[in-house]
């Protein structure tokens, strides 16, 4: 959603109108459910995905004569049955929201942005049908569920919520760390790198990062703050301090710990641990080694295993 709403930004400040497309309902069998968004232009898609395909260029195509003629919102139920040549067999109703150039759809990313910056949580409502009504941000909203179509002053919404789902921290920038970074970030995590060298901690090395920071090992909970919601991922250059790390992790609540290592280097820092008084439960918390075993060697392939196992990480806690 935050990439989203940047796309929106840059289509406002560059005073050119766009189309916010989203799958509002699926029924059956359908390549996306609820709550797929991508965003067309003129020239056509500028960010996202409703599930791709046939539907999804017909949905841009729609888009773009739309805006040559002026625009305005509409909604449309696609038919993804093999008789109009979709093997899926089912159908989605598409709801396809103008937004004009103006200060009003300025506002929207504006505030989105901030709501994600201060980790609160927000519902985003899509006008339904057609009119000129815009999207809104909403803080105050109490509604069941996480999603659904809502009425408010006699407007029919398409409501989301959203709320702070955690940031990955990166325990060391090395290979394998400018490996995962990007690739985290494409899959919508947000990632925090920190290393105790200042050659390696560089913000240059990693734009995708929401944070780049050099720190002592030792002393992390002078700088760090970490919730449930969040990851840890170590990475540093040596064992010395993935303990130190570990140690560290295991006095807060963050919901995943993972680091790096052979099973040899996990049976080692395991006999530690227990030697130094943790407890099994306590250590039952850590995955070591991290990332699921796909047999990867490379930095690159470390990466694609760590990042498949936090992406089932994530859809657990939904």
């Amino acid at each position: 959603m935050k990439d989203l709403m940047k796309k929106i930004q840059a289509q406002a400040l560059d005073s050119q109108p766009c189309y916010l497309v989203a799958l509002i309902e699926s029924e059956g069998s359908t390549p996306r459910t609820s709550g797929a968004y991508m965003l067309v232009g003129e020239k056509g898609l500028l960010y996202g995905t409703i599930g791709g395909g046939g539907m999804e260029y017909a949905a841009q195509q729609l888009a773009q004569q739309r805006l040559r003629c002026g625009g305005g919102s509409f909604v449309k139920t696609f038919d993804l049955s093999p008789a109009v040549g979709m093997a899926c067999g089912g159908s989605c109703q598409v709801q396809f929201c103008y937004l004009p150039v103006g200060e009003e759809t300025g506002d929207l990313p504006e505030e989105a942005l901030s709501a994600m910056k201060q980790r609160a949580p927000w519902w985003f409502l899509l006008p339904l049908g057609e009119g000129n009504a815009l999207p809104q941000i909403k803080k105050d909203l109490q509604l069941a569920g996480r999603r659904g179509v809502i009425n408010i002053d006699g407007c029919a919404y398409y409501a989301e919520h959203y709320d702070y789902d955690g940031s990955v921290y990166v325990f060391g920038a090395g290979h394998v760390a400018c490996e995962l970074v990007p690739l985290l970030s494409h899959l919508g995590f947000k990632c925090i790198v920190l290393d105790d060298r200042a050659e390696f901690a560089d913000a240059a090395a990693f734009p995708q990062a929401e944070h780049v920071q050099q720190v002592d090992f030792t002393k992390l909970q002078e700088v760090c703050s970490l919730t449930a919601k969040d990851y840890a991922v170590v990475m540093t250059r040596g064992h010395v301090h993935d303990a130190n790390v570990e140690r560290y992790l295991l006095t807060t609540p963050v919901g995943y710990i993972g680091i790096m290592g052979s099973k040899n280097k996990a049976a080692m820092a395991r006999a530690a641990l227990l030697a130094d008084g943790y407890s099994e439960q306590q250590l039952a918390r850590v995955i070591m080694p991290i990332g699921i075993d796909i047999g990867s060697e490379t930095p690159a392939e470390i990466a694609v295993s760590i990042a498949a196992q936090l992406i089932q990480t994530r859809a657990e806690r939904v």
